[in-house]
């Protein structure tokens, strides 16, 4: 007998940061995040989780935990996390991309506890090697990116690094070198434009990033016009990466295809892991780079991001954006999770590795 889904619980939380974090629209000293659990007929779980920044992605927990009831819970109620068909049907909902995304990730961790398989394994072929990570900097000013990145580097020990840039002007680039210099010139480093910047201004600025080697542009400009992306993509020396505008397949699929975006970050609070997975193939015959990107997940949100990294060897030259359990000063994860060395180990045990810690789930309640 299958053991199917018997219960879908909803878990609102607001976990503290370890200081001030500056975002590109807000600044927060804690985040309100959403954990979903599945529970089977043999007590098997699924979780996952996701940040909700109503200012950025739209939704509160609460909001995004009724979508989850409301569209999913009916169709995950009595099935089989091991049938293929449950996947397909949640992609094919009209449920709202985060409330698909999160019950998608919950699935595949269920899938790899009922199938006794670490969730990388069942996503790719591997090899499950460490994964190195990347530290987002979030300073509000030059020398406080400057001092975070020195310090995620030779303290925190990340392997990697994105800087934000705001200035639009030469003031970005003045910072970018600063950086490059502070941390050397080996370290990969992209930079992200949260779309501040106009067409004309990114042609101007952005080329002088090419001689601090940089990796890629994150959204340089707001993608309303792929056309003209694409237009400025062929006038930039530097690879474009589509970050907001890749929410789905469909869209990854028109980024390439236009020419608006050189690279892609696929994000599993949008995407999923199934969706994740076809749009990295899908990437990888078009020759376009990959990174797999941050939602300010916990540890266990990164483990999900860690073990779909570490499936599809077509993302091993970048590392993978997950950084933000080193900006939590508390989450609600259980069980091994192992940073060092500038890279995440990918944990053999069943599913993404990830359990809940259900006393600090109370603590930390929203």
């Amino acid at each position: 007998m299958a053991d199917v889904i018997e219960k879908l619980e909803t878990y609102c939380l607001e976990l503290p940061y370890s200081q001030v974090v500056h975002f590109h629209s807000v600044t927060e000293d804690s985040g309100s995040y959403l954990i979903v659990r599945l529970v089977t007929s043999n007590g098997a779980e699924g979780i996952a989780e996701s940040v909700c920044r109503p200012a950025q992605t739209g939704d509160t927990p609460e909001q995004l935990a009724a979508d989850v009831v409301k569209h999913l819970e009916p169709m995950v109620l009595g099935a089989d996390a091991t049938d293929d068909g449950v996947f397909e049907a949640i992609a094919a909902s009209q449920a709202p991309i985060a409330a698909r995304a999160i019950v998608d990730v919950a699935l595949w961790d269920l899938k790899g506890k009922i199938l006794d398989q670490p969730s990388w394994r069942l996503l790719g072929p591997g090899p499950a090697e460490p994964v190195p990570v990347a530290w987002i900097v979030h300073g509000n000013s030059v020398d406080e990116q400057v001092a975070e990145a020195v310090k995620a580097i030779d303290v925190r020990g990340f392997s990697a690094l994105k800087l934000k840039t705001w200035k639009k002007s030469m003031d970005d680039v003045d910072m970018v070198r600063a950086v490059r210099e502070a941390v050397g010139p080996d370290r990969v480093i992209w930079v992200d434009a949260n779309g501040s910047y106009t067409p004309d201004e990114a042609r101007a600025v952005f080329p002088h990033l090419a001689e601090l080697g940089i990796a890629f542009i994150e959204d340089p400009c707001v993608y309303d016009d792929f056309e003209a992306m694409a237009a400025l993509g062929r006038d930039l020396p530097i690879p474009v990466l589509g970050d907001k505008p890749c929410q789905r397949f469909t869209d990854a699929v028109a980024l390439i295809e236009s020419g608006a975006a050189g690279a892609l970050s696929v994000k599993p609070r949008r995407t999923g892991i199934t969706e994740g997975v076809k749009i990295i193939n899908f990437a990888k015959e078009a020759g376009v780079p990959v990174i797999i990107g941050t939602d300010s997940e916990s540890r266990i949100g990164s483990l999900a991001r860690i073990h779909l990294r570490a499936a599809m060897p077509s993302l091993a030259p970048w590392p993978t954006e997950t950084h933000f359990f080193g900006k939590l000063a508390e989450d609600v994860f259980a069980g091994d999770f192992v940073f060092e060395n500038g890279c995440i180990s990918v944990p053999a045990a069943p599913g993404f590795g990830a359990g809940l810690d259900m006393t600090k789930l109370t603590n930390l309640a929203a």
